[in-house]
């Protein structure tokens, strides 16, 4: 996974963009759910180029990019993973 932050110099509530290499885009919805809930004070959103993270927070911006690219590659690992499990509990159940 490819992934470069910019700080840019927009207003005091944007925090950072994160680039996220296209492969991975179809990971990012269900990452943002997950990212909300942990950092509730922060606003994501997925663009063209990855996720953009605004709000008003005092997180570390590399921290707050290895948190956001480990979601989303968490969520790979979930989705991609998801039809053994369910084989596996299909045998357990029958």
């Amino acid at each position: 996974m490819s992934a470069g932050s910019e700080i840019t110099d927009m207003p005091a509530s944007h925090v950072l963009d994160i680039s996220i290499d296209p492969a991975f885009h179809p990971y990012i919805p269900a990452s943002l759910l997950r990212l909300s809930y942990l950092y509730p004070e922060l606003d994501f959103g997925a663009s063209e180029q990855g996720v953009n993270v605004s709000g008003t927070s005092g997180a570390d911006p590399a921290r707050l990019e290895r948190e956001v690219t480990y979601q989303i590659y968490r969520e790979k690992i979930f989705q991609q993973t998801l039809p053994m499990r369910q084989s596996l509990y299909e045998m357990l159940t029958t």
